[in-house]
């Protein structure tokens, strides 16, 4: 019954998409988010170790298929995804920020709900590929005192994603803006290092890093009927 459930379900989606006249959107797109790695490991030390605010950037292209009020996007986004870090620690010389660098190409595969124009809804998966990772501290007396590179530490990871936003015209332009409030958790480990540059993987017991942004994404959308 269930198996059968589920057949007619999609059957009904798939009637329901046929019904309705497909449009395609290609946009180019901006994403400016506050970001960081969460790590239990890091949050148990205190003082000693915490976290910062950091804020990442990403660029690139999207696609949507259109049926109805019902769209399947996907997109491709280069750029970097941030942690930051900050604590009190008498070993090193005292007070100090950190944070860790990955360059990454991300890739949000999603479902918008809503009209071309106004309002909208969207939720699905982000996948992250580091490409590398650099940590950096601020207080001279770490060593080495610049950057460390920190790309073996680090591991691909998937996040879920939700976000709201609209789509809007600029006079009389054959293109549309959109705006939206994206917010993504991955419940994936990322791995990864400390606050003081020291690999997770030396903690016992090991806890995973998960990683979490909120940010604000603009397109400049061009429909194709």
């Amino acid at each position: 019954m269930k198996k059968l459930f589920i057949s007619l379900s999609i059957l009904t989606c798939v009637g329901a998409a046929k019904a309705q006249t497909l449009t395609f959107d290609v946009a180019a797109k901006y994403a400016y988010s506050a970001t960081g790695m969460f790590n239990k490991n890091i949050s148990d030390l205190g003082a000693s170790q915490d976290y910062d605010v950091a804020f990442s950037s990403n660029y690139g292209l999207a696609g949507t298929v259109n049926f109805g009020k019902i769209g399947l996007g996907v997109e491709y986004l280069m750029g970097n995804f941030k942690a930051g870090y900050q604590g009190d620690q008498v070993l090193i010389g005292g007070a100090y920020t950190s944070n860790v660098d990955l360059k990454t190409t991300q890739i949000p595969i999603y479902l918008r709900l809503g009209e071309e124009k106004g309002s909208f809804g969207e939720f699905g998966v982000v996948m992250h590929s580091v490409k590398s990772a650099t940590y950096t501290n601020s207080n001279f007396l770490i060593d080495p005192p610049a950057s460390l590179d920190v790309t073996n530490q680090y591991q691909n990871f998937m996040g879920y994603m939700v976000g709201v936003g609209g789509r809007f015209g600029i006079l009389d332009l054959p293109v549309l803006v959109s705006v939206s409030a994206r917010f993504m958790y991955s419940t994936a480990d990322a791995k990864g290092v400390d606050a003081l540059g020291s690999d997770l993987d030396l903690y016992n017991p090991y806890s995973k890093s998960n990683a979490a942004s909120v940010g604000l994404h603009v397109g400049v959308i061009y429909s194709i009927d």
